[in-house]
Order: structure tokens, then C-alpha cells, then sequence
């Protein structure tokens, strides 16, 4: 098992103590000592653990986590849409930062990617609460390509079944400069 895909098994079990206190309170992101709790993050955990068939592995914490998601909907569902702000507005500035500064490491990149496919998962499970991004997420999406070039699959090949090129496509790029050579 890759050190990622430990640390996503931890994040979803670290998650269950403290997602329903998370879910009534005004944070977008709850800082812990072991993780930074978010819906986000939850779901996109959830997503690679299940991409690498190892959701076994907390079918337990993630069948608490849907239970205290359905008994919370709303609040679930508004978390999302204050993150997906968030994580929009986050990976803008790095799509920005790309214009002014063509040298960015793709070590960053893809560290940065992760707001993009929260983005996307959010948009997958509450469109509706996504219609008002459509344009800014379109937007951000030219300025990546125009920066970046088409390459394989940048996360563990672990999880590459779950986030396929057709839907994922952004996992599948490097920062056009290093492509130059």
C-alpha cells in the first residue's frame, strides 16, 4: 500500500469522531491533529480507497460516515458548496500563479490537483449546488491546458481505474515545460 493510500485510510477513519460536530459548526475545513477534516476530503479519500478496492478496509467508518451524511443532508450539501468556493478559488490562484511563473514544480501540480478533482466530486454529487461555477471552472480549466500538456496518469496506478482520462483529464497532464524536452 502506498504512504497515500495509508493516509487516506487514516483520514477516513480519523473523520467519523468528528464529522457531525464538523457538519454543525462554520468551518469549511477542520484542522485535527492527524487531518484536515472536509467534505472534500472525505469524499476524495473515499474515492482513491475505493479506486484501489481497499474500501474494505473501512467499509465500517464509511458506513458511519454515510449515515451521519444522510441524517445531516443539508448541512452535508452546504458544506460542499462553501468548499467547492474555496477549492475553486484555491485552485485559481495556482492556475494564475502558472501565467506568471511557467516553472512551477509538477510536485505541485500535483498536490494542487486535488483541489480540481474535490471540485469535480462535489460537482458530481451536488450539481445543483454547482450551477453558478460552471464558467469560473470552464475558465480555469482553458488557462490549465494552455499551461500544461497531455501525459500519463500522475497519482499511483493504484487509483488510476477510478478516475478515468475522459472525466479526470486534468490527472493526466504535466506542466507544458517539462514536456518541452
Amino acid at each position: 500500500m502506498s504512504e497515500t493510500l495509508y493516509k487516506d485510510v487514516l483520514y477516513i477513519k480519523n473523520s467519523v469522531p468528528e464529522l457531525e460536530t464538523f457538519l454543525l459548526s462554520n468551518d469549511v475545513i477542520r484542522h485535527l491533529p492527524d487531518i484536515s477534516l472536509s467534505a472534500g476530503g472525505v469524499m476524495l479519500a473515499q474515492k482513491r480507497l475505493q479506486s484501489a478496492s481497499m474500501d474494505g478496509d473501512v467499509a465500517n467508518s464509511l458506513e458511519q460516515i454515510d449515515q451521519i451524511r444522510n441524517h445531516w443532508k443539508v448541512a452535508w450539501a452546504n458544506k460542499c458548496q462553501q468548499e467547492a468556493r474555496m477549492r475553486m478559488r484555491l485552485w485559481g490562484d495556482f492556475i494564475l500563479g502558472l501565467a506568471h511563473d511557467g516553472n512551477e514544480p509538477s510536485s505541485a501540480y500535483r498536490h494542487q490537483v486535488r483541489n480540481r478533482v474535490i471540485v469535480q466530486l462535489i460537482e458530481d454529487t451536488h450539481p445543483e449546488k454547482m450551477e453558478e461555477y460552471a464558467e469560473s471552472i470552464q475558465r480555469k480549466d482553458k488557462l490549465l491546458i494552455k499551461y500544461s500538456a497531455d501525459n500519463d496518469f500522475i497519482w499511483e496506478p493504484e487509483v488510476q481505474e477510478g478516475f478515468p482520462k475522459e472525466k479526470f483529464w486534468y490527472l493526466y497532464r504535466v506542466m507544458r515545460y517539462e514536456k518541452a524536452d
